[in-house]
């Protein structure tokens, strides 16, 4: 009979939360640390869940899972008008109460056998200490992550976004049960997504480089292009989403420390949209598998390897975003139009092959010289981390 090992946490959203399912599930001893109290949480961000199943509460509104959306429909704004546009389909995917979920989630742990120490800020001595005092210490504190400020290394994320969000009240019946997003050439994307048909959560986020003076008067006017209600300011969270993969994956297991990373902390957000939940929960599921082998040191590779097409087709489309060039995003999304908006993540050669099979799309692509460096870059892995630490 194997010994059960004891697990260390720190961080409870949703990366956090997934891990300490999965060691559980395994059998082992975990306890999870996280800052904030659960019934008093405020989440910065990710009201639409993909991979949803992946959470293991029934999904109820009692739980937080207010909207089962069938799809994401998804525009390209030029100066003006909108000039393209694709439906993702969503099998697996809700629109929720964030906080509510992760309230309920850490409960389920709790009365599995977690311990959950909640408002319980670990500081660098103590996440040192607990490296010593567990067998595996996994550190899911986002961004920039623990490990990443015990080591002086905040700067190792390469890119990041800056997003808004509020929910608000409206007549959202036209859309509800659908969701919006709306991309435009001089910033990341908008978005709307209705919980009810009479509230939703509206957002705006910014690729780096591109952040306006005025974060909410940005955020209000980009409401008011859309004819969306305007957010109220206090009710308004700011969050900082890494655009991933952006880690040597050499740096994603510190066997030295005893210290293994997951979601954000490994910043495997996606690097076009900052969609990061089903990231995180597959990063969990997969550090658990390969803990349970007795292959961590498999891991990060593995982690990596698997997000090779999703690197590839976010960068693709993130330097098109980039070089301004909003029509050559309106085809790719009227190409990917129909596949399911999880299988743009975990499936995304089925996207790269409706690429192909639209030669002219493809050429005009490849005839930017930016996008020729992005294609070369991550065919070589070249995860974007900064080789100067």
């Amino acid at each position: 009979m194997r010994r059960r090992r004891s697990i260390a946490v720190v961080g409870g959203a949703v990366g956090g939360l997934a891990a300490a399912t999965e060691f559980r599930r395994l059998g082992d001893d975990v306890t999870l640390y996280e800052r904030q109290r659960y019934d008093e949480k405020r989440v910065n961000c990710g009201e639409a869940m993909t991979a949803a199943s992946g959470i293991p509460l029934e999904k109820t509104a009692e739980n937080g899972f207010l909207n089962p959306v069938p799809s994401f429909r998804v525009a390209v704004r030029g100066d003006e008008t909108v000039i393209g546009s694709g439906t993702f389909p969503a099998r697996d995917a809700y629109i929720t109460d964030r906080n509510l979920v992760e309230r309920r989630w850490a409960a389920w742990l709790a009365d599995r056998g977690v311990d959950i120490r909640a408002n319980h800020g670990v500081r660098k001595a103590e996440f040192r200490r607990l490296g010593s005092e567990y067998d595996l210490l996994v550190d899911a504190t986002g961004q920039p992550s623990l490990t990443s400020k015990v080591r002086g290394a905040t700067d190792e994320y390469a890119g990041r976004m800056v997003a808004l969000n509020a929910d608000v009240t409206g007549d959202f019946s036209a859309l509800y049960p659908h969701s919006r997003i709306v991309f435009e050439g001089y910033l990341g994307y908008e978005w709307l997504f209705p919980k009810t048909e009479t509230r939703a959560n509206v957002g705006v986020g910014w690729h780096e480089g591109d952040v306006p003076d005025d974060y909410f008067a940005a955020f209000r006017a980009a409401c008011e292009r859309n004819d969306w209600p305007k957010p109220d300011r206090s009710r308004t969270n700011v969050a900082v989403i890494p655009r991933g993969p952006s880690l040597d994956p050499a740096r994603i297991y510190r066997p030295e420390n005893n210290v293994v990373r997951v979601g954000d902390a490994a910043g495997i957000a996606n690097r076009f949209t900052g969609k990061g939940i089903s990231q995180a929960i597959h990063s969990a599921s997969l550090l658990a598998e390969c803990v349970a082998a007795g292959e961590l040191d498999e891991y990060p590779d593995r982690l990596h390897r698997g997000m090779r097409a999703e690197y590839l087709l976010s960068s693709l489309a993130t330097t098109v975003l980039d070089e301004a060039r909003t029509d050559l995003l309106a085809d790719l999304l009227s190409a990917a139009s129909g596949i399911d908006i999880e299988a743009i993540d975990r499936k995304p050669y089925r996207a790269l092959i409706r690429l192909l099979s639209h030669p002219s799309l493809a050429g005009r692509l490849l005839s930017i010289s930016a996008v020729r460096t992005s294609v070369w870059r991550a065919l070589r892995d070249d995860w974007e981390y900064d080789r100067t630490n």
